[in-house]
């Protein structure tokens, strides 16, 4: 299977080409510039570079949430647009599955973690098996202390990626040897992760119906409810 990855859940914009087996392709940039200015053409460039059509590919797969709102909408409506024209199949990834799938080749417990608003966090707990993760914690919105909590249940090892981890262990796991920070180059999202996590899963879905997992409300939505009471 030739799989095209799209990642536009914060500032980092990634795109990545690959099979079930290989790396094709792949580009991270951490950018200021909104994604929808860079996000296509990255896409153009990536298979020009791996000298590969849009019309090899037979699965798109994205991260469609937690993240910024903004960001993800620009990129499920980027992966809408695609499938559509090429007649491909699409799927969304979990953002916190793909941090996960960063460190996927050890084995432990992998706690994925994002900054949503001040005292407030997207968390995910995923156990690695040397080749892929299951999640064993459902994403949710939370304080850092459930992360902690959920923590002080899990036996072995365990390591921590996402846009706050040193924070995490430095707050909430200071002493605890067992608990360590994924290597830089994994702590972020990454377009390569989301491919390998969509390849592996079954439940693709028709180009229309693939939506964003906020896992909280967009502000539109608080200001509806504010206003209706």
């Amino acid at each position: 299977m030739l799989c095209l990855g799209i990642e536009t859940s914060g500032n980092i914009a990634s795109v990545a080409v690959c099979t079930e087996n290989e790396v094709l392709a792949s580009v991270c940039i951490k950018t200021r510039l909104t994604h929808s200015q860079v996000i296509l053409p990255l896409v153009k460039k990536l298979m020009e570079d791996a000298e590969l059509s849009m019309s090899d590919l037979e699965l798109i797969a994205v991260a469609n949430g937690p993240g910024s709102y903004t960001g993800l909408r620009i990129g499920i409506a980027a992966v809408k647009g695609m499938c559509m024209a090429l007649g491909c199949k699409c799927i969304g990834v979990s953002t916190l599955e793909e941090l996960a799938f960063n460190v996927c080749s050890a084995k432990a417990t992998v706690l994925s973690v994002l900054k949503a608003r001040k005292g407030v966090v997207y968390f995910g707990g995923y156990e690695a098996d040397g080749c892929g993760v299951s999640c064993v914690y459902e994403d949710r919105v939370c304080s850092p202390l459930e992360v902690k909590e959920f923590a002080q249940t899990v036996k072995g090892d365990i390591i921590i990626v996402g846009d706050c981890c040193d924070e995490i262990k430095s707050e909430l796991f200071p002493d605890d040897d067992r608990v360590t920070v994924a290597p830089a180059k994994d702590r972020l999202q990454n377009a390569v992760s989301v491919c390998f996590a969509g390849m592996k899963k079954s439940g693709y879905t028709a180009a229309e119906r693939l939506e964003a997992v906020y896992l909280q409300n967009t502000k539109a939505e608080k200001d509806k409810a504010h206003a209706d009471k």
